[in-house]
């Protein structure tokens, strides 16, 4: 049972990222693809008292946390730089920024350990 819910969840962040967060980003997409990881991230979460953690829990926790930190860096960016292009910025600015993800310290987004 173990290994088919983190096969399928594994495949699932895998398919979501491809098809909303690839080469080529809306906003609408990546507001789909951080709905779907949030939720993969709850449920992964669960695992830890529905499961022996294993290492492969462990995997797919830390892939779909850089998941979400991902589709998070990509939609604080509103233009389109390098490889990457937003069909709703599709200019690159004048000066790149830098993107940072910071938390208040003790929240969680999923209500485990991140």
């Amino acid at each position: 049972d173990e290994v088919v819910m983190i096969t399928h969840n594994w495949n699932e962040v895998r398919t979501c990222m491809w098809d909303y967060v690839g080469v080529v980003r809306t906003n609408k997409r990546l507001e789909r693809a951080a709905r779907r990881i949030r939720n993969l991230r709850q449920e992964i979460h669960q695992y830890y008292h529905d499961f022996l953690v294993t290492d492969d829990i462990l995997e797919l926790r830390n892939i779909a946390t850089v998941a979400e930190l991902i589709i998070r860096s990509a939609a604080q960016r509103h233009e389109s730089r390098g490889l990457h292009y937003t069909l709703d910025y599709p200019h690159k600015l004048a000066q790149a920024q830098d993107t940072l993800i910071c938390d208040p310290p003790g929240n969680s987004r999923d209500g485990g350990a991140v």
